[in-house]
């Protein structure tokens, strides 16, 4: 049975990037945003990372599961297609009109599954609930970390186990203009609540009182703008909303911009970044 949380530090001490104010916003960024999360869970750096997580959770058909931080819920088949139809798969998220489209998505694929809201730091279930919990691209938008994991670790068995997948977005990318380059990777420096958070994971499993604790490194890189729905999607499609939030100056993005795509022409473009995940035993 759900039940109210301790919180696993005072409320006045967390914090949060744009994310957190998701649903003050108009419809249309909030569908873009899900667009992007959509192209990142299957790009396969991610799932890979994903996948990776998911067997340290040592999770298999008829487990209970908590995805801290959902979002619209685009890890869903992957995770279902591990616990199956005895599984049960719980998902929260402070976002109202990604617990919507998470639920339409659990519905539409036939998995036992249910979203609601609720926020990471204060999870709304009692002590012990579930097999294993996991976040992924959480801790990088809300924290402090601590709250987290020390939630998620609440809320999980003795014996179970925790997972994390986050990312360092510092992209390395072909540029003949390293100060619009640099300008680009300062949105995100700027942007989000910890942007270092992914190279700690060991550290901030160790100080939530885990054991066996593991981390590996994924590398995402492409050739070609166009390889994946990811790249363009992120890179290019994103850049009117960060000028638009004043993340970025105009016209050093649409010199940004003509760059990349000329360097695509010429079939010169790269981009590249990393990916961390973490799994540990409670």
């Amino acid at each position: 049975m759900a039940a109210a949380s301790i919180h696993a530090s005072p409320a006045q001490q967390w914090g949060a990037d744009f994310f957190g104010t998701l649903n003050e916003l108009p419809p249309d960024p909030v569908e873009g945003i899900g667009h992007v999360l959509d192209a990142m869970s299957v790009l396969p750096a991610f799932r890979d990372a994903r996948s990776w997580m998911f067997r340290g959770l040592k999770i298999g058909p008829g487990s209970s599961v908590l995805e801290a931080g959902c979002g619209n819920g685009s890890a869903l088949s992957d995770l279902g297609s591990i616990v199956g139809s005895k599984g049960s798969i719980v998902g929260i998220d402070p976002t109202t009109a990604f617990v919507e489209l998470a639920n339409q998505r659990a519905s539409q694929q036939r998995i036992n599954a249910r979203y609601q809201l609720g926020d990471v730091r204060s999870i709304p279930f009692e002590d012990e609930y579930f097999d294993a919990a996991f976040c992924e691209k959480v801790l990088i938008h809300a924290g402090p970390a601590s709250a987290a994991l020390n939630e998620m670790v609440r809320v999980t068995r003795t014996g179970g186990y925790i997972g994390a997948v986050e990312w360092l977005p510092h992209f390395l990318i072909s540029s003949r203009n390293p100060d619009s380059l640099h300008a680009f990777n300062d949105i995100f420096r700027r942007a989000t609540y910890d942007y270092l958070v992914s190279g700690s994971l060991a550290h901030h499993f160790n100080m939530a009182g885990l054991k066996d604790v593991k981390t590996e490194a994924f590398l995402a890189s492409t050739d070609d703008l166009d390889s994946h729905p990811f790249w363009r999607a992120f890179i290019v499609n994103q850049l009117p909303m960060f000028v638009h939030a004043g993340l970025l100056d105009q016209t050093v993005g649409e010199a940004f911009l003509a760059d990349i795509q000329e360097l695509q022409a010429r079939k010169e473009f790269s981009a590249s970044f990393i990916i961390h995940a973490a799994a540990a035993q409670k």
